[in-house]
C-alpha cells in the first residue's frame, strides 16, 4: 500500500509540471493586447466632407478656395449713352410709293448693320442696299413685306455672312436693351406702328414698323426711326416702346411676341 500511494504522488507531480509546462507554451503564442484608443479611427486627409454644413470642396490640389462673394461689384451702367449711327430713312429720296412703304425692316437693319462696319454711303448707295436687301428677302423668304423678326435675322445673317451676327432677345428688358447700346449693339426693334404715337406717321400710321434703338437718357430711348425724314434720334419714352414691343402677327399685331434683333461684330 505504501509503495502504490508513493506511485500516485510521482503520477500526480509528473501530471501537474505537464499541464503547467502546456499552459505557459500556450501563453506564449498569444501575442499581448495593442491598447485601444478612445476616439474613433481618423478619416483620411483627403476624404470629401459632403455633409449638408460642409463645403463641398474638390480634393483636387490645385483648386482654389471660393470666394467669398458669389460676383465682384460691377460699375453701374452710364445714365445716359448714344451710339453715332448715321441716318437713313426708308425712302431715302422721299419716295413714299407702296415699295419704300414696306422698307422699315429692310432700312433698320442697314441702319444698324453699315454703322458696325463703319460705312456712310450716299443716298443712292443706300437706295442701292436697300434693294438688294429686298431682292434677298424675295429669293430666302418669298416677300418682302412685313417679316418677323427671325426671317429679318436670317436675311441679315445671309447678307453681312462674316461681317456682322446676330441675335434674337426674347421678353427683353429696358435694361437688357440698354445693356447692348452700352455695348455697341444696334437693337432692332420691331412695333405695332400705330400705338406708338409719332405725329410724322401718315395717319393712321404703319399696322407693323421697325426702327432701331440707338441710345437712352433716364426717360427714353433715342432712335433712328426709319418711317420718317424727321426720324433722326427721335425719342420715345422707354414705357412707350416696351409696351408696343410685337413682333409680326397677320392676325393681329398686339398678339406678337416681344422680342429684338440686336446687331453685333
Amino acid at each position: 500500500m505504501k509503495k502504490t500511494a508513493k506511485i500516485v504522488v510521482v503520477l500526480v507531480v509528473a501530471l501537474f509540471i505537464a499541464l503547467a509546462f502546456f499552459i505557459f507554451q500556450k501563453k506564449e503564442e498569444i501575442p499581448a493586447p495593442q491598447p485601444q484608443s478612445s476616439t474613433q479611427t481618423k478619416q483620411p486627409e483627403n476624404t470629401i466632407d459632403n455633409s449638408p454644413h460642409s463645403p463641398n470642396i474638390s480634393n483636387n490640389p490645385n483648386a482654389q478656395s471660393a470666394p467669398a462673394s458669389d460676383s465682384a461689384p460691377t460699375d453701374p451702367p452710364p445714365a445716359q449713352f448714344l451710339l453715332q449711327i448715321p441716318f437713313y430713312s426708308q425712302a431715302p429720296f422721299g419716295n413714299w410709293d407702296k415699295v419704300h412703304e414696306e422698307m422699315c425692316e429692310e432700312s433698320s437693319v442697314l441702319n444698324a448693320g453699315l454703322f458696325l462696319l463703319g460705312e456712310k454711303p450716299s443716298k443712292d448707295a443706300f437706295e442701292k442696299e436697300l434693294m438688294n436687301f429686298k431682292k434677298l428677302e424675295e429669293k430666302e423668304l418669298g416677300d418682302y413685306k412685313s417679316n418677323t423678326i427671325a426671317e429679318i435675322k436670317k436675311v441679315t445673317d445671309i447678307y453681312f455672312e462674316e461681317k456682322i451676327n446676330s441675335k434674337i432677345i426674347a421678353s427683353p428688358t429696358i435694361e437688357d436693351i440698354e445693356k447692348e447700346i452700352v455695348a455697341g449693339n444696334p437693337v432692332v426693334v420691331p412695333l405695332a406702328g400705330r400705338e406708338i404715337g409719332n405725329p410724322n406717321f401718315t395717319p393712321p400710321g404703319p399696322v407693323y414698323h421697325m426702327l432701331v434703338v440707338k441710345g437712352y437718357d433716364a426717360q427714353n430711348f433715342i432712335t433712328n426711326d426709319v418711317g420718317t425724314r424727321k426720324g433722326e434720334s427721335y425719342t420715345y419714352k422707354k414705357e412707350v416702346i416696351m409696351k408696343n414691343m410685337h413682333d409680326w402677327n397677320p392676325q393681329d399685331i398686339h398678339l406678337g411676341a416681344k422680342k429684338v434683333l440686336v446687331l453685333y461684330k
